[in-house]
């Protein structure tokens, strides 16, 4: 049951309009590189796999995962579940044989799949762009593509933090632009305000995008710019799970404890 709640709620995320609406917005870093990339003095899978890192880090720190990437993550997120309750079909959802875990577990990977798409999509272009524009052929693909799915990794494990506390508010909130914006606010204090607070030491690495950069220093070695984001992804990526598998638990709770009038 929980496949046949996956598969239909993927479909209807990417069948959204405003879903293709982002995915044009998370190509626009990559049209921007198509026009403004740097002259190309060295060819060949190593230069390809330098300059790879160095642009895709950028662009996720600066735009991807910075807050465009989170108001869009919250957005997909925080309509999964309260669209069903705003419009009253979650009690019809209760009623099939399909446990409450399941409704949860399997609206939140589906919701991890629309994120894999909108951001896949142009971190493999940029990829294959780069493949091309480098002369790399299949040596500078396949150098590139472990990267390229780890910075996908990475996008999903922390933009995954923020779907899953979206879909915790969205049980309390119940109305899928509430929810959003009562998520984005949250994320924005705990990253813009309180790190003002004179009670912080390198109150930056508090910011999402800063662990953005912690995450990727681990896999991408030739990148020596990222050796400025301390801190151990090993910690960072912990943490991370632990708060989305805490979000989902307590999503859970809110599901069995709230009722939904007739």
């Amino acid at each position: 049951m929980i496949g046949v709640l996956y598969s239909s709620e993927v479909s209807r995320i990417i069948r959204a309009r405003r879903f293709k609406v982002m995915l044009a917005a998370m190509l626009l870093p990559v049209i921007v590189y198509f026009f403004t990339h740097e002259e190309i003095t060295e060819y060949g899978a190593r230069a390809l796999e330098r300059s790879f890192q160095i642009v895709t880090s950028e662009f996720m720190v600066n735009f991807w995962l910075s807050v465009i990437g989170q108001l869009v993550a919250i957005i997909l997120m925080s309509d999964l579940l309260a669209s069903e309750i705003d419009r009253g079909t979650i009690r019809l959802l209760l009623t099939k044989p399909i446990r409450k875990s399941e409704i949860v577990f399997g609206k939140f990977l589906a919701g991890l799949t629309g994120l894999a798409i909108l951001f896949g999509v142009p971190y493999m272009l940029l990829q294959v762009y780069g493949v091309l524009l480098y002369k790399a052929g299949l040596e500078g693909f396949t150098a590139t593509l472990d990267e390229t799915l780890y910075a996908l990794g990475v996008t999903l494990l922390l933009l995954g933090s923020l779907g899953a506390l979206a879909m915790l508010l969205s049980i309390l909130v119940s109305r899928p632009l509430y929810a959003s914006l009562s998520a984005f606010a949250l994320v924005f204090v705990a990253q813009f305000i309180l790190p003002q607070l004179p009670f912080f030491d390198n109150p930056e690495r508090f910011t999402l995008n800063y662990q953005v950069g912690v995450l990727l220093k681990s896999s991408f070695t030739l990148h020596a710019g990222l050796d400025a984001y301390k801190g151990e992804p090993a910690m960072s990526a912990l943490f991370f799970v632990g708060a989305i598998l805490a979000a989902l638990l307590f999503t859970l709770l809110g599901i069995y404890r709230k009722e939904y009038p007739e």
